[in-house]
């Protein structure tokens, strides 16, 4: 199959070496030319979780995705969600495995619904240069159709499930993925803003029983104005370990973003929880606090 990446960051690269693996062709469809041309003089180098470096060969290009292309993996920046849409075509498998809140919201009312599928994932990798990922820990990858209804053959989701696990990439289905989307965000929210403030790799963070305190009360406070938004969440501060460990030697992708000089997703995280929280009539002062600290590296 033809399936185009929209977002040839960190994990749009290693969900492409998953791709080759399985033997479909992954386009990714750059914004710059620069990158585009990189990927087709060099290919894809990927570096694997026992440090074996593969390069694989990989099509590029810029604009809309092709009309040819059988389905799309979207994992552009959260920021980015709503232009970058505009660049699909309508009646194909769409798969969103973004960070953050609000990704699938915006898509609906751009896509037909009925053809997209949100992801999740704690797999973790770093992207290097223009085409080249190291995948630095083993996590899981969650999936589930916008319409949950839709959950038979036609899914979006369970065609992705079908496409990855036959490329040697587990997946789990869920027919809730609107709670397993929050319960990464959760995830994101203990982890990402630390790391960028700090300078960490995420196992770094497990060493500081301050910096615990602090991702732990951050965590309970997205829980608790989770609640008020009719999503019931338990163990979140829990699953942050969890993927602490798992991927003890990653780089998370807003530190990435903040030592490439780049604009960071804080705004779909922590700033989502401040905005829910000031609806709901309750202050957030650790999101908040960490909102405008990332904001202000």
């Amino acid at each position: 199959m033809r399936i185009a990446i929209v977002g040839p960051g960190a994990i749009g690269r290693l969900f492409a070496g998953v791709l080759v693996n399985g033997g479909h062709r992954p386009l990714f469809v750059c914004r710059r030319e620069e990158q585009a041309q990189a990927f087709f003089r060099d290919g894809l180098g990927f570096v694997d979780l026992a440090g074996e470096e593969k390069r694989l060969r990989v099509e590029a290009v810029t604009g809309d995705v092709p009309a040819d292309t059988d389905a799309v993996l979207f994992t552009v920046k959260s920021y980015d969600t709503a232009s970058a849409a505009a660049k699909l075509p309508q009646g194909i498998p769409i798969l969103s495995l973004q960070n953050g809140l609000g990704n699938g919201e915006t898509l609906a009312k751009q896509l037909d619904p009925a053809c997209l599928a949100l992801g999740l994932t704690t797999h973790g990798a770093t992207a290097e240069g223009d085409t080249n990922v190291h995948y630095k820990g083993a996590g899981l990858t969650v999936l589930g159709d916008w319409y949950p209804q839709n959950l038979g053959k036609n899914s979006p989701a369970r065609i992705w499930a079908e496409l990855l696990t036959s490329s040697g990439h587990p997946v789990t289905l869920t027919d809730d993925i609107r709670t397993e989307v929050w319960k990464k965000a959760m995830v994101n929210i203990g982890i990402n803003p630390f790391t960028a403030l700090y300078r960490k790799q995420n196992g770094e963070l497990l060493d500081s029983p301050s910096l615990l305190r602090l991702m732990r009360l951050t965590v309970e406070e997205a829980e608790r104005i989770a609640a008020g938004e009719g999503v019931v969440l338990t163990n979140s501060f829990a699953r942050v370990l969890e993927v602490c460990r798992q991927t003890a030697a990653n780089t998370s992708s807003m530190l990435q973003d903040v030592l490439a000089g780049r604009r960071t997703e804080i705004e779909s995280l922590c700033g989502v929880i401040e905005t829910f929280g000031r609806n709901q009539g309750t202050e957030t002062p650790y999101n908040t606090a960490m909102l405008e600290l990332v904001r202000a590296l």
